[in-house]
């Protein structure tokens, strides 16, 4: 916050009665007015955030899980300890060639707290792209989205709403110190990442369908967008489950309602 200049007191001009009136006529000349007050310099004061309390808590759960023996890794060295850690809950080397494994926890919050925006950063992305060409079909504006372009998404939704419910969550509250501790080096520091991730499921979950197979044009920067404005100035979530397509866009919102129901458990 700005230093604050507070300045005490007012100049007052008083007219010097008597002796003073003779003095004015006699010199034709005003008296010297006197010296403004010195503005006195106010104590910088700063506004600590008092954290809020939470509205659906998890912080108590996740004390209790955490292993004294065993303490989680220092959010910025903590890369090889998550990727151990999905390596057990996927069971699946080869899924973790999905990740970007490089800030995982930092990038996975990132990622959640921009779903509801316009856009979510490259450098905020956890996955790698998805594999092969945007697909669309005709060759001339409105361009449609192609049915074939939601195979391209077939993994990583066939991954998502395969974990098992109880164990992803149990893994959740297990990282989540640091997951809270990334949240508010974000530039949250009164606010709580489990509040975040409902209120982001809530978004997910409100995404409504499409009349598919959706119009699209070619903007000026070569980049498809959705001929509606409308359609097009929806938020990145929104979009994501559009891209995938209606089958995977249903059971994404079904497990996105189970976890839910998991992590709102203890409100």
């Amino acid at each position: 916050m700005a230093n604050q200049k507070v300045v005490i007191g007012t100049v007052l001009a008083l007219a010097t009665l008597g002796g003073g009136a003779g003095w004015w006529w006699t010199h034709r000349q005003p008296p010297a007015p006197p010296p403004p007050p010195t503005p006195i310099e106010q104590p910088e004061t700063v506004n600590t955030p008092v954290p809020t309390a939470p509205k659906f808590p998890v912080d108590a759960i996740a004390q209790a899980i955490a292993d004294p023996e065993q303490p989680l890794p220092d959010l910025f060295e903590s890369d090889a300890y998550v990727q151990q850690a999905l390596l057990t809950l996927l069971n699946n080397p080869d899924l973790l060639k999905l990740l970007i494994n490089e800030h995982l926890l930092a990038r996975f919050v990132g990622f959640v707290d921009a779903l509801p925006g316009k856009r979510v950063p490259v450098a905020m992305w956890p996955l790698k792209p998805a594999p092969g060409k945007f697909l669309v079909d005709g060759s001339t504006d409105p361009l449609r989205v192609s049915d074939a372009n939601f195979a391209r998404y077939d993994l990583v939704i066939q991954t998502f709403v395969g974990l098992d419910d109880q164990a992803t969550v149990a893994l959740y509250l297990k990282l989540y110190p640091l997951l809270q501790q990334a949240y508010r080096e974000l530039g949250y520091p009164d606010k709580h990442f489990n509040d975040r991730v409902v209120e982001v499921i809530d978004h997910l979950l409100a995404t409504p369908d499409l009349p598919e197979p959706a119009a699209l044009i070619v903007d000026d920067k070569g980049h498809y967008v959705y001929q509606d404005p409308a359609l097009e100035a929806a938020s990145s979530g929104h979009k994501f489950l559009w891209r995938i397509g209606p089958t995977h866009r249903g059971l994404v919102k079904t497990k996105l309602s189970a976890l839910r129901v998991l992590l709102t458990a203890n409100r």
